[in-house]
C-alpha cells in the first residue's frame, strides 16, 4: 500500500506510508555513497562517537582483547586507563543529540538519561584507527580511518550489522516510534556539515544505497516494497 501521508505530528512534510511505515521521502531523491576512499572523509560519521545500548556492551565486552589489536597504542593506553571501559562517562563527555536522533535510540533505553555513548579521543570515536586503502584505480594508497569493531567482525567472518552497535550501522538512517507510527527517516544530527556524504550528491538514491541498511531495519518484506516504490516512482 502506498498513500502519501504528508502530516503526521511534527514530522518533515514528505513522508510517504508505505506497507504501514512512514519513510522519509528523500531516501528516494538524495544520491549517495558511503565510501571513506571517494569521499575523503576519514570516517567523518564517527567525529562524536556512537550511541551505545546495554547490549552493545554485554555484545562487545567478551571481544575487547581483540577489538584493541586494531586501535594505535594511544587508544590503547586510554582505554588501559578506564579500565578496558569504551563507554564515556556523562560527567567528562556529555551526549550532544538533537530530538530526532533520541527518537531513533530511545527504544533501547528506559530514558534518555540513560543514553551513552563510546568515548571520543582526539576528536574521533574510540574504535576509529588509522589505516590505508586502495584508491578505486590501485594507482596509490589513501589514508583513512577504519573502525576496529567493523574489522573484528570482517576478519572474523561475524555478521558485522549484528555485531556493531545499532547507532552505527542504522547512519544515516533511522528507525523509531512517533504516536504509534513506525518510521523511516534521515538522522538530522548536529555534525552534518562535517560529514562529507550528506554533503557530496554522489552515487544511487540512498534507497538503493541503503537497502542494506533498510532491511537491517524493518526487514526483506518492507525494503522490498521500499525498492518497487523507487522503481516505479522515482525511474533513474
Amino acid at each position: 500500500m502506498y498513500t502519501k501521508n504528508p502530516t503526521v505530528g511534527a514530522l518533515p512534510e514528505s513522508f510517504i506510508e508505505i506497507d504501514g511505515v512512514l519513510v522519509d521521502r528523500r531516501i528516494f531523491t538524495t544520491p549517495f555513497v558511503c565510501d571513506v576512499v571517494i569521499q575523503q572523509c576519514r570516517s567523518a560519521c564517527c567525529h562524536r562517537g556512537c550511541v551505545v545500548t546495554g547490549g552493545d556492551v554485554e555484545r562487545l565486552t567478551p571481544h575487547m582483547d581483540g577489538i584493541v589489536r586494531y586501535l594505535p597504542e594511544a587508544k590503547r593506553e586510554f582505554l588501559r586507563r578506564e579500565g578496558g571501559n569504551f563507554v564515556g562517562d556523562p560527567e567528562r563527555q556529555g551526549t550532544e543529540m538533537l530530538p530526532q536522533e533520541t527518537m531513533a535510540m530511545i527504544r533501547f533505553f528506559k530514558s534518555p538519561e540513560d543514553m551513552r555513548c563510546t568515548w571520543v579521543v582526539d576528536d574521533e570515536c574510540v574504535f576509529l584507527y588509522p589505516t590505508t586503502q586502495p584508491a578505486s584505480d590501485n594507482s596509490q594508497s589513501v589514508a583513512v580511518n577504519h573502525c576496529a569493531v567493523h574489522s573484528y567482525a570482517l576478519e572474523r567472518g561475524m555478521d558485522w550489522q549484528s555485531f556493531k552497535p545499532a547507532d552505527c550501522v542504522q547512519f544515516p538512517l533511522c528507525f523509531y516510534q512517533k504516536d504509534g507510527r513506525t518510521v523511516l527517516a534521515l538522522q538530522e544530527e548536529p555534525g552534518q556539515a562535517i560529514v562529507p556524504c550528506l554533503n557530496n550528491p554522489i552515487g544511487p538514491p540512498m534507497y538503493r544505497s541503503l537497502e542494506g541498511t533498510i532491511i537491517y531495519l524493518l526487514g526483506e518484506r518492507l525494503n522490498e516494497k521500499v525498492q518497487a516504490y523507487g522503481r516505479e516512482h522515482f525511474p533513474e
